[in-house]
Order: C-alpha cells, then structure tokens, then sequence
C-alpha cells in the first residue's frame, strides 16, 4: 500500500472548527525533509547539510541494509533510502523522532523504518539520560560535555546486537562521543555482516574507539575522509579478498568536495 500526504496547517490547534485561515500544502516529491527551523539561514545559504557526502556514501550501501544510527530528521535515511534495500533509523530524542518519521511519512519511503531507541553498549541498556545540547535535536548525547544542557530526556537504550540484522552492507554512526559504546554492543551483528562499511563522526582524535574497530573488531584501519574534519571511514580487515579491497579503497579515497563549514560550527557548538 503507497500513501501520499499533504499538509494541512492552522494557527493553533485550537483552531479546529475555523476553516478561514486554512492553509493546504502538497509536496510534489519523493524526498521531504523536515528540517529545524532554527537553522533555516543554513539551509538556505547550504542546501543539504554533508550533501556531498551523503552522495559519497551510496556507493556502500549496494541495495542492502543500511543502519542510520543517529539520525536526526532523516536526511541520510531518506536520501539513501533509494540506493538500499532496507533502512533503519536509531534517533532517542523524543520530537526529533517525530520529525523524521515526518520525512519518512512525506516521501513516502516505505523501507525506512525509525525505532525511537538510543544504541549503546551492554552496560548502558535500559533507561538512560539524554542530554539535549542545541536547539535543532542534534548533538544530543548520553555523554556528558563542557557546554551547556538545554534539557534531558529518559530514552530507551538497546544494543544494536539485540536486534538481529542480517545483510547489513553500510552503517552511519554520529551518536556524540557515544561511537564506541555502540561498537561495543554490535561485536556479533559487524561480525556476522562481514564488517559492513562505517562511517562515524569523530570531534577529536579517539584512539579507544579507533583501536576498538582495529584491534578488537578487526577492521583494517581507520580512514579520515577528505574535505570533511571530523569524519572518518572503516577500511576492510586486511585478510578479505585483495582485489576487492584496493577496487573499494580507490573509490574510498576519492575526496569529497565540502564547500561549507561545519553544520555545528555554524551553531556555535563545535
């Protein structure tokens, strides 16, 4: 079953029975996105925030199944949705979640499914502390950082390895400083999906996490991506196939043109 929607708006839901002020709006596409209003200059001056390296990424995902873990309103879901078989969703903050189920909604991405859970390590699951660092929902963290909290929430935290996906072939990760807990409660499901392609956010050098996906995990390195400061790329364990290997690690190396500052930069909290 396919649904379209439109938007239908009033000035307050205690409008309900007033039709004057109405005002209907039909998305004519297959990809909306609701994006945080705060940051509308952004957008405007930008477009799409990481859109060249979210168009870099396509080249992993190969029609499987593609983890957004962090997803904020949906902009690598969606945009990726059509380069995969299957996409799920990890976003813990609550009216974050409900924006990007609105994007999934409004472009009618029917293999994107959102699970309003926050992913972590065996020792973190239940319920945990969310603390919402800017206005947009991005940045927030289970962590604990220098710069203020503007509010918390109580999310549900559960291993990745709790959910048994099969056929993963490309994982984006950006949970603020909380990469290594959820590497640490997706061992088996990385394992058992012969070391899917990540790519993770990373603020500062992390040599625990990066020695995590080396060491323990058995990646073969770690990558940093060009053109893109604080993101970087798993590399394939140095005993799969040689061939495949340098053909991935040609394209992988190819830069990815940013010609605009850091999405968080411009918030002022990088």
């Amino acid at each position: 079953m396919s649904t379209t929607y439109f938007i239908l708006t009033k000035h307050s839901a205690d409008d309900v029975a007033r039709d004057e002020n109405n005002q209907l709006v039909f998305l004519n596409s297959k990809a909306s996105y609701i994006l945080p209003a705060n940051n509308l200059p952004y957008y405007i001056q930008h477009g799409l925030f990481e859109k060249a390296l979210i168009e870099w990424c396509k080249q992993f995902c190969k029609q499987g199944t593609v983890l957004d873990i962090g997803a904020h309103t949906g902009t690598y879901s969606i945009a990726l949705a059509n380069s995969a078989a299957k996409v799920h969703s990890f976003e813990p903050q609550k009216m974050t979640f409900y924006a990007l189920c609105g994007s999934i909604a409004l472009s009618n991405a029917q293999n994107v499914t959102a699970h309003n859970v926050a992913l972590g390590a065996n020792t973190q699951v239940g319920t945990m502390t969310l603390n919402i660092r800017s206005h947009d929902g991005g940045g927030s963290s289970l962590q604990s950082f220098a710069d203020p909290v503007l509010a918390q929430e109580q999310v549900e935290v559960r291993t990745l390895d709790s959910y048994n996906f099969r056929n993963i072939t490309f994982i984006k990760m950006d949970v603020e400083d909380n990469e290594l807990n959820v590497l640490k409660g997706a061992t088996q499901t990385i394992k058992q999906n012969n070391y899917p392609t990540i790519i993770f956010e990373s603020n500062h050098e992390n040599k625990p996490l990066f020695s995590y996906i080396i060491d323990t995990l058995g990646y073969g390195a770690v990558l940093p991506i060009s053109g893109v400061s604080n993101m970087f790329l798993t590399e394939p364990p140095k005993n799969q196939n040689q061939n495949q290997n340098q053909n991935q690690n040609q394209k992988q190396s190819q830069p990815v043109k940013i010609d605009e500052k850091s999405y968080y930069e411009s918030l002022g909290i990088r």
